[in-house]
């Protein structure tokens, strides 16, 4: 199977013919998590996930990458549900600018043709409509983690999720696998990170005293 023959390739078409179709119709430069969420469908919820964690790679304004977190989270919880994607107004008003949110998703296309190539539809059991549930109950444990506010650290579980997010639409139950363990990765350093500053300030507490 070709790079342009893979379902992730046509995934990600779509996202970026959705992206100039908005960008034609209007004169906004901006579009609301509400709009994106309207634009993809309310029943995208793989493709919308790894959208998500696309943005995520995207620096952003103070606050952004938990907006993207709790976004995320939602999504994974309507997966889980079998419902429709409904946002909060708090999050779905929140502003994404267009143009370079199109630029990005073109970028990520040419990336995408050149690791189709790698990536092909294997051990789909893996990645089946029976995954959802598992699948979003995993990203929703991602996203939680993903808003604590600890610079950097929170890109290693959040590339993690972008390969699962990936290898869901493209099939491939091993780069699920890949995935996972990229995230675990993520989870270990941050959690050793959090434990590493209660320690050290127990430490100056007694050191106080």
């Amino acid at each position: 199977m070709t790079a342009r023959s893979t379902p992730i390739t046509r995934h990600v078409n779509r996202i970026i013919t959705v992206l100039r179709r908005i960008s034609a119709e209007g004169e906004a430069s901006h579009l609301t998590f509400a709009d994106l969420i309207a634009a993809m469908g309310p029943q995208a919820h793989r493709l919308l996930i790894l959208m998500l964690t696309l943005l995520n790679m995207i620096p952003g304004p103070p606050g952004f990458g938990g907006t993207i977190a709790w976004t995320t989270f939602a999504v994974a919880l309507a997966m889980v549900l079998n419902r429709p994607i409904r946002l909060p107004g708090i999050i779905g008003r929140r502003k994404l600018p267009l143009k370079p949110l199109l630029l990005a998703s073109e970028q990520v296309a040419k990336v995408t043709s050149i690791i189709a190539r790698f990536s092909r539809p294997r051990l789909r059991v893996l990645t089946g409509a029976g995954a959802n549930v598992p699948y979003g109950i995993f990203a929703m444990l991602i996203s939680v983690a993903m808003t604590i506010p600890i610079p950097f650290v929170n890109a290693v579980p959040n590339i993690g999720l972008c390969i699962l997010a990936f290898s869901m639409l493209n099939r491939d139950g091993i780069g699920t696998v890949l995935g996972v363990l990229v995230c675990v990765i993520g989870l270990g350093v941050e959690a050793g990170l959090i434990l590493g500053v209660i320690n050290l300030g127990m430490n100056a507490i007694e050191a106080v005293r």
